[in-house]
């Protein structure tokens, strides 16, 4: 039984299994969740997307021995295909990300002076979730599964204010180079804001409809407003209608 409600149509799997190795030894999987491509999926099909996900080698057999299909966004789980098949088409799919607490802040550039946008932001999308976690805020962990390099980190906590990743995740970011920070979260002055702009990092807050982007295939696009208060920003999701 389904449980749970989000308006993208996107469900995920919440199984226990076993993952017994042809050469000796075996995995158990307790509460374990991946996306998956529909609204159902065999349990020889699941097992085929646990060896893929994790990408297992010398695998005998797979057990799934209990699982439940959630309606929830996906979190972009590696290698499943989290696209959904019957949904072909083409063009580009524009999704509004401003709301009415949106703000930038960039670091300032030589001699102390704020750069703004200096055009127009199109990055690549890591899409970090936290929905349901019972502390919403990034750590090294959350960001560990990702490719960083080169994108906008984007961490939808489902929550108005309050930190939204940890010291040692901005050095993460920072390391890896990443780009830019967006968020739902409204923490724009707090201990998080002080150590994005120390790291050299642009970050986006206060931003909505989160839960309307696809798990992949996203670029975000931000455009000041018109005017001298360069924290004013419209921010947009961009995706390749190509499913």
């Amino acid at each position: 039984m389904a449980t749970g409600t989000n308006n993208s149509g996107e469900w995920r799997v919440d199984f226990d299994a076993e993952v017994v190795f042809s050469n000796g030894g075996a995995l158990q999987m307790q509460g374990f969740r991946l996306d998956i491509p529909g609204d159902d999926i065999a349990d020889g099909e699941l097992g085929e997307l646990i060896v893929r996900h994790l990408g297992l080698l010398m695998v005998g057999s797979t057990k799934i021995t209990r699982r439940e299909l959630l309606q929830e966004p996906h979190k972009g789980s590696r290698n499943t295909d989290s696209r959904n098949p019957g949904s072909a088409g083409s063009g580009r799919t524009t999704t509004d990300l401003t709301g009415p607490a949106t703000r930038a802040a960039w670091p300032a550039g030589p001699g102390g002076a704020a750069p703004g946008l200096a055009g127009l932001v199109d990055l690549p999308v890591v899409m970090v979730r936290l929905l349901g976690a019972g502390q919403p805020v990034a750590d090294r962990l959350a960001l560990a599964p990702f490719d960083l390099a080169g994108h906008a980190v984007v961490v939808q906590t489902g929550r108005a204010a309050g930190p939204y990743l940890t010291e040692d995740a901005v050095d993460l970011l920072a390391g890896q180079g990443a780009l830019l920070v967006a968020t739902d979260s409204r923490e724009g002055n707090g201990p998080v804001a002080a150590a994005l702009a120390a790291a050299g990092l642009p970050a986006l807050t206060g931003l909505t409809g989160l839960e309307a982007l696809p798990a992949t295939g996203v670029r975000l696009h931000a455009v000041p407003f018109p005017g001298q208060d360069t924290s004013l920003i419209r921010v947009y999701g961009v995706t390749d209608d190509q499913h």
